[in-house]
This record gives C-alpha cells, sequence and structure tokens, in this order.
C-alpha cells in the first residue's frame, strides 16, 4: 500500500516495510508515542506550493528507526525527479539542556523553520509546565542505518528546516550510521542537546555538513564530509559551522 501520513499523530505507530509512506505537510508525533520503522521501509516527503513535508518528533515522543547495512531506512522525495530540497527533513526535539529562552523561559527553544507550537509541538528543551527541568539523558529514540535523501526547506532566510535536526537531544538518543545526501540546507545540525553521534556521512549538501548551536555538548566521532565544489549556499557554507548563542549573552 501506498499510505500517507499528515497532522499530529498521537498513537504509537508501526511502519511497515512492504508499504510505502508518504509525509504530507508537517507531519507531528505526539503525546508521548513512539513511531517505529521497519528495516527496509521507505518514506518520502512530498512539497505541494507552500505545503512542505517534515516529520516532527516532539518533546517525550521517540522515532525508533532502526535499519541494517542491507536494508537500510531510506527518507526520501516523492518527486519523479527528485532534486535537492523536494521536502523539509526530520526534527527530533527532546528536553535536554540548550542555552536560549522563549517567551522570557530559560532553557527552552522554538525550533526553526516554521514548525508551529499551537500545541508546544516546536519547542525544545526545557523550563515550562511539560518539562520543568533539563533531562540529560533524555531518549528520543534511536536512528541507526537512516539515509535522509533531497530534504532541506528555508521557510526563511537563516530560517530552515535541514535534513536532521536535534534540538534539545539527550544522551539516551542513539544516532548512528545516518547518511544525509544532496540536502537543500545542513545536512546535520544540533540545537543544545547532549547526544552522541557515530558514522554520519553528508554527501553534495547545499550548505553547512555539521552545524552546533546553543550550547550543544556532545560528542560527534567518525563523520565523512564529501562536498561537491560548484554548489554552495548564498551566505556561506563550511563542512563544520560551531556556534553558541547568537545573542552573546552571560548564558
Amino acid at each position: 500500500e501506498t499510505i500517507t501520513l499528515q497532522g499530529r499523530i498521537n498513537a504509537d505507530t508501526i511502519l511497515r516495510k512492504q508499504n510505502t509512506y508518504i509525509l504530507k505537510g508537517l507531519v507531528y508525533m505526539v503525546g508521548n508515542h513512539t513511531m517505529t520503522i521497519e528495516a527496509g521501509t521507505t518514506v518520502k516527503g512530498s512539497f505541494s506550493g507552500s505545503d512542505v513535508a517534515a516529520l516532527i518528533i516532539t518533546r517525550g515522543s521517540k522515532l525508533n528507526a532502526v535499519g541494517t547495512p542491507s536494508a537500510p531506512i531510506i527518507f526520501t522525495s516523492a518527486a519523479p525527479n527528485p532534486q535537492s530540497g523536494d521536502w523539509g527533513g526530520i526534527v527530533i526535539c527532546g528536553k535536554a539542556p540548550i542555552n536560549t529562552s522563549y517567551n522570557g523561559t530559560a532553557g527552552l527553544y522554538q525550533v526553526e523553520g516554521g514548525i508551529d507550537n499551537a500545541n508546544g509541538d516546536g519547542l525544545a528543551g526545557s523550563g515550562d509546565a511539560t518539562v520543568p527541568t533539563p533531562i540529560a539523558d533524555d531518549n528520543s529514540g534511536v536512528l541507526k542505518y537512516v539515509r535522509i535523501e533531497f530534504a532541506g526547506y528555508a521557510f526563511q532566510p537563516d530560517k530552515e528546516i535541514n535534513s536532521l535536526t536535534m534540538a534539545g537531544v539527550g544522551s539516551g538518543t542513539t544516532v548512528e550510521y545516518v547518511e544525509v545526501t544532496y540536502a537543500k540546507d545542513d545536512a546535520f545540525e544540533w540545537f543544545g542537546g547532549n547526544v552522541n553521534a557515530k558514522h554520519l556521512v553528508a554527501y553534495r549538501c547545499l550548505d553547512d555538513d555539521f552545524d552546533t548551536d546553543n550550547g550543544y555538548s556532545g560528542k560527534v566521532q567518525f563523520g565523512l564530509i564529501i562536498r561537491d565544489s560548484v554548489i554552495a549556499d548564498i551566505s556561506s557554507s563550511e563542512a563544520f559551522e560551531s556556534d553558541n548563542n547568537a545573542t552573546g549573552t552571560t548564558v
């Protein structure tokens, strides 16, 4: 079957490898539920006008996407002739420390790229009623043997959805053997948090390959970057871009 996923998913969900899944618009995993994706499954992101597709794992929910070397999980474009930027990407929001503030609350971060916050779905970190204090070993699931292709969407200049965004993601989360190819924005971007990652590949991406912000303090080991010398973002593109808090405050 071809199955369309859309809106807010408030139940444990399993994506089976015999099906093809289409992300329509911004799809939110909410309610402390888990999306489990079987090895060998393909998930496709669509783009219709301004209705860009992306998968957002909200605080407390999990994405368990465990592929194998011979049966990776593939997130790719739904277009017949795929191109860079055909869909948004994957956003994971956790409860780990982040040195930003949102609406005057220290430790909270509003994820960029037009992620909806009407239900708090776009928040990462802690300090509000939902997550009073940071959880350094927070677990947002597992990504292992996953390929993310043709993602990246510029909602506004410097306000983009990256192929894989990790915001306030804790050390209980596993990110290993993940490849990003043909990204229109960053391949991997960490906003705070302390998740460790191993065996990452960024291949022919437009903007930064590894980008860290807002007090990210995890470790990244075994990273491979292969750039295309004829493409670059309109501002600048780096293999590594590392920032702390861009506002220059005491945090």
